[in-house]
């Protein structure tokens, strides 16, 4: 799954990766949780424009907060179908985070740092006009499966077009997992887990002694987002 993401690309790094203007200035985001906002994009054309959402749509039937959709079934899912089929977005993301079995967090980027696309779909509200997006997961290979077997959808660059502007049969073709050797990831402080955390220190590795540390220090915990999100069928 993918419960939390940074961003912390400049306005002109958005304007470079995708040819988008965001207004006003970006201010960096180190630890984007659920129900908090981020910048998405939408098609505008053949141009793409940005606009503020939630993250994480809510369930009336199933009264939770979803904030991921497996690719495997989110065209016959039918709480996602309507919105994977016409009001698909990417989501900026400078990195997410992940949490293996023992509870310890890393940070994963790409591997030359640049701001990636993640798949998304929004929800929007006709009455409040307000956005809510969720994030696609594929399964995770190599070096991402050694953290979690689920991770967020990376669409490379050649596929943002297709997928903000394709039908439907298109964007099904690009529900495959990312290539693991394009990504970087390491360990990073526990206090990522508190959704009151956002500073840059979050995303420094840790060394093995600073991870012992912190492990004694705190016990092994589940961040405290684990209980108040959810994915779908992840």
């Amino acid at each position: 799954m993918c419960g939390r993401f940074s961003l912390t690309a400049t306005n002109d790094e958005l304007m470079q990766r995708f040819g988008v203007v965001v207004t006003p200035n970006m201010t960096p985001r180190w630890n984007i949780a659920p129900s908090q906002t981020s910048l998405v994009l939408k098609s505008d054309g053949l141009t793409m424009r940005g606009q503020t959402a939630q993250f994480g749509v809510h369930s009336t039937s199933l009264n939770k907060l979803i904030i991921n959709a497996r690719s495997e079934t989110i065209s016959e899912n039918s709480f996602f179908r309507e919105a994977f089929r016409a009001s698909r977005c990417l989501v900026p993301a400078s990195g997410w985070y992940e949490w293996d079995k023992t509870k310890q967090p890393y940070h994963i980027q790409l591997m030359d740092g640049r701001v990636m696309g993640l798949a998304g779909i929004t929800f929007e509200n006709p009455k409040s006009g307000d956005c809510a997006f969720v994030l696609l997961t594929t399964s995770s290979d190599g070096v991402l499966s050694s953290v979690h077997h689920r991770c967020p959808l990376v669409l490379p660059a050649k596929s943002w077009q297709s997928w903000l502007n394709g039908d439907e049969i298109l964007a099904r073709g690009h529900l495959m997992p990312s290539d693991p050797r394009f990504f970087n990831l390491y360990p990073v402080s526990r206090s990522v887990g508190s959704v009151k955390a956002d500073r840059a220190e979050l995303v420094a590795p840790l060394s093995q002694a600073e991870q012992e540390a912190e492990v004694i220090k705190a016990g092994v915990t589940q961040p405290d987002f684990i209980a108040d999100q959810h994915d779908l069928f992840n």
